[in-house]
Protein backbone atom coordinates (compact mmCIF):
# COMPACT_ATOMS: atom_id res chain seq x y z
CA UNK A 1 0.00 0.00 0.00
CA UNK A 2 1.59 3.10 -0.83
CA UNK A 3 2.30 5.71 1.93
CA UNK A 4 -0.02 8.24 0.97
CA UNK A 5 -2.67 5.80 1.39
CA UNK A 6 -1.41 4.14 4.53
CA UNK A 7 -1.35 7.63 7.10
CA UNK A 8 -5.13 8.03 5.36
CA UNK A 9 -6.25 4.61 6.61
CA UNK A 10 -4.27 5.03 9.93
CA UNK A 11 -6.09 8.48 10.62
CA UNK A 12 -9.50 6.66 9.65
CA UNK A 13 -8.66 3.99 11.54
CA UNK A 14 -8.05 6.40 14.56
CA UNK A 15 -11.90 8.26 13.88
CA UNK A 16 -13.42 5.07 13.85
CA UNK A 17 -11.75 4.34 17.64
CA UNK A 18 -13.09 7.43 18.31
CA UNK A 19 -15.98 7.34 17.03
CA UNK A 20 -16.78 3.72 18.62
CA UNK A 21 -15.25 5.80 22.36
CA UNK A 22 -18.07 8.19 22.03
CA UNK A 23 -20.60 5.36 21.22
CA UNK A 24 -19.34 3.79 24.59
CA UNK A 25 -20.21 7.27 26.75
CA UNK A 26 -23.56 7.11 24.59
CA UNK A 27 -24.58 3.95 26.46
CA UNK A 28 -22.82 4.49 30.01
CA UNK A 29 -24.99 7.77 29.83
CA UNK A 30 -28.08 5.55 28.78
CA UNK A 31 -27.94 3.68 31.35
CA UNK A 32 -28.01 5.88 34.14
CA UNK A 33 -30.52 7.80 32.33
CA UNK A 34 -32.64 4.93 32.34
CA UNK A 35 -31.55 3.75 35.83
CA UNK A 36 -32.50 7.38 37.18
CA UNK A 37 -36.02 7.14 35.16
CA UNK A 38 -36.52 3.53 36.71
CA UNK A 39 -36.00 4.67 40.23
CA UNK A 40 -37.91 7.94 39.47
CA UNK A 41 -40.68 5.35 38.32
CA UNK A 42 -40.75 3.06 41.03
CA UNK A 43 -39.75 5.26 44.41
CA UNK A 44 -40.89 8.37 43.82
CA UNK A 45 -44.03 7.91 41.33
CA UNK A 46 -42.59 10.72 39.07
CA UNK A 47 -40.25 9.30 35.93
CA UNK A 48 -37.96 11.48 33.94
CA UNK A 49 -39.54 13.70 31.02
CA UNK A 50 -38.56 12.82 27.41
CA UNK A 51 -36.65 9.17 28.88
CA UNK A 52 -38.35 7.40 25.85
CA UNK A 53 -37.36 10.01 22.53
CA UNK A 54 -33.39 10.28 24.11
CA UNK A 55 -33.15 6.64 24.73
CA UNK A 56 -34.73 6.28 20.53
CA UNK A 57 -32.00 8.92 19.56
CA UNK A 58 -29.31 7.16 21.46
CA UNK A 59 -29.75 4.33 20.25
CA UNK A 60 -29.18 5.16 17.09
CA UNK A 61 -25.93 7.06 18.11
CA UNK A 62 -24.85 3.55 19.44
CA UNK A 63 -25.82 1.82 16.36
CA UNK A 64 -24.22 4.16 13.66
CA UNK A 65 -21.33 5.18 15.42
CA UNK A 66 -19.80 1.71 15.98
CA UNK A 67 -20.85 -0.12 13.56
CA UNK A 68 -17.79 1.23 11.38
CA UNK A 69 -15.35 0.10 13.90
CA UNK A 70 -16.76 -3.30 14.50
CA UNK A 71 -16.60 -4.16 10.62
CA UNK A 72 -13.20 -3.00 10.99
CA UNK A 73 -12.44 -5.30 13.33
CA UNK A 74 -14.02 -8.04 12.42
CA UNK A 75 -16.35 -8.16 15.39
CA UNK A 76 -19.85 -8.05 13.36
CA UNK A 77 -21.69 -11.06 13.54
CA UNK A 78 -20.95 -13.73 11.00
CA UNK A 79 -21.78 -17.85 10.97
CA UNK A 80 -18.83 -19.78 9.96
CA UNK A 81 -20.86 -22.85 9.27
CA UNK A 82 -20.50 -22.28 5.12
CA UNK A 83 -17.25 -20.60 5.16
CA UNK A 84 -15.33 -23.02 7.24
CA UNK A 85 -16.22 -25.68 4.64
CA UNK A 86 -15.03 -23.70 1.68
CA UNK A 87 -11.34 -23.60 0.13
CA UNK A 88 -9.33 -20.12 0.66
CA UNK A 89 -10.22 -18.96 -2.93
CA UNK A 90 -14.05 -19.58 -2.42
CA UNK A 91 -13.50 -18.10 0.92
CA UNK A 92 -12.48 -15.20 -0.79
CA UNK A 93 -14.82 -15.21 -3.96
CA UNK A 94 -17.36 -15.67 -0.88
CA UNK A 95 -15.85 -12.16 1.25
CA UNK A 96 -16.04 -10.08 -2.04
CA UNK A 97 -19.78 -10.97 -2.62
CA UNK A 98 -20.23 -10.19 0.90
CA UNK A 99 -18.62 -6.97 0.38
CA UNK A 100 -20.34 -6.19 -2.59
CA UNK A 101 -23.91 -6.50 -1.21
CA UNK A 102 -22.97 -5.18 1.89
CA UNK A 103 -21.31 -1.94 -0.06
CA UNK A 104 -24.70 -1.56 -1.90
CA UNK A 105 -26.81 -1.56 1.01
CA UNK A 106 -24.98 0.57 3.35
CA UNK A 107 -24.37 2.70 0.04
CA UNK A 108 -28.00 2.91 -0.10
CA UNK A 109 -28.84 3.76 3.74
CA UNK A 110 -26.48 6.76 2.99
CA UNK A 111 -27.89 7.98 -0.07
CA UNK A 112 -31.51 8.02 1.04
CA UNK A 113 -30.73 8.90 4.33
CA UNK A 114 -29.27 12.23 3.48
CA UNK A 115 -32.51 13.56 2.07
CA UNK A 116 -34.29 12.68 5.19
CA UNK A 117 -31.50 14.37 7.12
CA UNK A 118 -31.45 17.38 5.63
CA UNK A 119 -35.35 17.90 5.55
CA UNK A 120 -35.01 17.50 9.31
CA UNK A 121 -32.55 19.68 9.79
CA UNK A 122 -34.36 22.31 7.73
CA UNK A 123 -37.60 22.34 9.70
CA UNK A 124 -35.62 21.98 12.92
CA UNK A 125 -37.50 18.91 13.94
CA UNK A 126 -38.13 18.12 17.23
CA UNK A 127 -39.16 15.13 18.94
CA UNK A 128 -41.40 14.61 22.43
CA UNK A 129 -44.00 16.77 24.14
CA UNK A 130 -42.44 17.18 27.46
CA UNK A 131 -39.17 16.95 26.60
CA UNK A 132 -38.47 18.59 22.66
CA UNK A 133 -34.96 15.78 21.56
CA UNK A 134 -33.77 17.52 18.22
CA UNK A 135 -34.05 15.08 15.71
CA UNK A 136 -31.26 15.74 13.15
CA UNK A 137 -28.80 15.04 14.89
CA UNK A 138 -29.70 11.19 15.18
CA UNK A 139 -30.53 11.78 11.05
CA UNK A 140 -26.98 12.99 10.25
CA UNK A 141 -25.33 10.13 12.10
CA UNK A 142 -27.32 7.33 10.51
CA UNK A 143 -25.81 9.09 7.34
CA UNK A 144 -22.41 9.67 8.66
CA UNK A 145 -22.39 5.91 10.35
CA UNK A 146 -23.18 4.23 7.16
CA UNK A 147 -21.01 6.57 4.90
CA UNK A 148 -18.17 5.36 7.18
CA UNK A 149 -19.10 1.43 7.03
CA UNK A 150 -19.18 2.29 2.99
CA UNK A 151 -15.35 3.59 3.22
CA UNK A 152 -14.23 0.33 5.68
CA UNK A 153 -16.30 -1.56 3.07
CA UNK A 154 -14.52 -0.46 -0.21
CA UNK A 155 -11.24 -0.91 2.03
CA UNK A 156 -12.35 -4.43 2.74
CA UNK A 157 -13.26 -5.35 -0.69
CA UNK A 158 -10.10 -4.14 -2.29
CA UNK A 159 -8.22 -5.89 0.12
CA UNK A 160 -10.19 -8.98 -0.91
CA UNK A 161 -9.30 -8.33 -4.82
CA UNK A 162 -5.48 -8.32 -3.84
CA UNK A 163 -5.94 -11.82 -2.51
CA UNK A 164 -8.31 -13.36 -4.84
CA UNK A 165 -5.71 -13.99 -7.71
CA UNK A 166 -3.25 -15.19 -5.40
CA UNK A 167 -5.53 -18.39 -4.81
CA UNK A 168 -6.43 -18.80 -8.39
CA UNK A 169 -2.25 -19.18 -8.93
CA UNK A 170 -2.10 -21.92 -6.26
CA UNK A 171 -4.62 -23.97 -8.67
CA UNK A 172 -7.42 -23.83 -6.02
CA UNK A 173 -10.79 -24.78 -7.28
CA UNK A 174 -13.41 -21.95 -7.90
CA UNK A 175 -16.35 -23.44 -8.63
Amino acid sequence: MPRFLSIIKRYYDGFCIGLNYVAVAVVFLMSLWICADVVGRYFFSHPIAGTTELVKAMIIIIVFLSIPYTWQQGRHIRTTLIMDRLSPGQRTWLEIFISIVALGVFLAICIFSWDAAWESWSLREFDGDQLRVPVYPSRFIVVIGAGLLVIQLTLELVNHMRRWPKGLDRGENLK
